[in-house]
């Protein structure tokens, strides 16, 4: 799927909760990936929650970057997805 199809999907997402927790926050999983990683420079996540509601979080330089992120992020399931790598959590 491309960039303009990814951007398509995700503007159709309705968002009930966007923020912005900075790298340098010390929360638990940013305090993690940068502890056991590398410095984080941008991100951008999303998490569905129990009530059903999404909160995203991000940290980028610009639209344009987050987008790119995404991008990266999708592929990158897809491709699992179609190695059979991809293992879903268990319900």
């Amino acid at each position: 799927m491309n960039l303009v199809k990814s951007i398509i999907l995700l503007l159709k997402k309705p968002m009930s909760k966007v923020s912005r927790i900075y790298p340098e926050a010390k929360t638990g999983l940013i305090n993690y990936i940068e502890q056991n990683f590398h410095e984080i420079d941008s991100y951008v996540v999303t998490f569905t929650l129990k009530d059903g509601t999404t909160m995203t979080v991000y940290h980028s330089n610009s639209f344009v970057e987050a987008m790119g992120i995404v991008g990266v992020s999708q592929s990158t399931i897809m491709d699992l997805a179609n190695s059979d790598e991809f293992i879903p959590k268990q319900k």
